[in-house]
């Protein structure tokens, strides 16, 4: 009810409600927790921990409600049903799932406040503050695939529409997480070329150079290098495609 927890105590509470919220339904048996976080723990002092990191959340939250957030019910833990839950995740994805669906109607402008809304709700990496959590890695690499997925197709729509300004802005999100990206590098050279940047188009090609040697020990590929040269002969850049 936009009400934000101030105190928390340790980390471990915080990674079981995360996990939690991860669910479906919001729920799993304890066995799954004690596996997931205490497996090298003999099973009576790892359900010792789990209590306390349970017990430390609920205090936590009673900042916020009285009610108990986390639940023991049928050998299991989950979140209270009484509670209307919403994450940034589930935003996220309820976002980009109706971003598409305009996409494909060919509505572009339903799509492209979608996708700007999608990615509004991404703001780092999941996890991040739990780099090392096994179970965390998959959702962690998954979620940033689609964000960068999200920023391409809403480069598409304001490159079509001559958002040059917007798109260039959206390139750089693009490298920001995937710095070798050369999508994102040409995109940015046709952004920069379409504004008569010449000079500015050929240090972003530059720049991916660099980038990919020190990264991938690689050079940049045909369409970047055509790309290029393209610019630097002062020929009309080819159609603005990837």
């Amino acid at each position: 009810d936009g009400l934000g927890v101030t105190t928390w105590t340790g980390q471990r509470g915080v990674s079981v409600l995360r996990y939690l919220l991860s669910r479906r339904r919001h729920a799993c048996p304890r066995d799954e927790l004690l596996a997931e976080f205490w497996p090298d723990v003999a099973p009576p002092a790892a359900r010792n921990r789990l209590q306390v990191a349970v017990s430390g959340v609920r205090r936590a939250l009673l900042e916020v409600t009285n009610l108990y957030v986390i639940e023991y019910a049928d050998g299991g833990y989950r979140l209270n049903p009484e509670l209307q839950v919403e994450t940034d995740v589930g935003r996220f994805e309820a976002a980009l799932s109706k971003a598409r669906s305009a996409e494909r109607s060919g509505d572009a402008s339903v799509a492209l406040a979608a996708y700007q809304e999608a990615i509004g709700y991404y703001r780092g990496d999941f996890a991040s503050d739990a780099p090392y959590e096994q179970w965390t890695l998959l959702p962690r690499e998954s979620l940033r695939i689609t964000y960068i997925d999200a920023l391409d197709r809403l480069s598409g729509i304001q490159l079509g529409s001559g958002q040059l300004d917007d798109c260039i802005a959206t390139g750089h999100r693009m490298l920001d997480v995937d710095p070798c990206r050369e999508d994102a590098h040409r995109l940015l050279m046709r952004c920069y070329a379409g504004q008569g940047r010449v000079y500015q188009a050929i240090r972003q090609y530059e720049f991916c150079r660099r980038v990919l040697k020190a990264t991938l020990q690689a050079e940049p590929g045909l369409q970047t290098t055509q790309l290029y040269r393209a610019v630097r002969a002062g020929s009309r850049a080819p159609a603005l495609t990837g």
